[in-house]
């Protein structure tokens, strides 16, 4: 899983939860969410998040530990989230098992 698939998961999310400025998820349950999906997950979310939210598609709250969507970067959130996402995972893995 690349790191835009990893950026592209996390942002749907937070869209389809309505998680937009006030509303916000909670860091630790994405990392949760995302376990099964990635080696070495904690640190890949963690360093993820870090870029999404230097990008300005996110925002912090709680010192880190809450995310929420940027609701001013809505159409660019959108097209990254089109481009990126992934919808389903089980074919994802048995192509990419195929390729090694």
């Amino acid at each position: 899983m690349t790191e835009e698939q990893i950026m592209a998961d996390i942002l749907n999310r937070l869209v389809d939860a309505g998680m937009w400025g006030k509303g916000h998820q909670d860091a630790d349950q994405l990392k949760n969410w995302l376990s099964g999906k990635l080696k070495k997950n904690g640190k890949r979310v963690t360093k993820t998040i870090s870029r999404l939210n230097s990008e300005q598609l996110i925002g912090l709250k709680n010192n880190g530990r809450s995310i929420y969507a940027n609701p001013r970067k809505r159409l660019e959130i959108k097209d990254f989230i089109e481009k990126h996402y992934i919808n389903d995972w089980n074919k994802y893995l048995k192509e990419n098992e195929a390729k090694e």
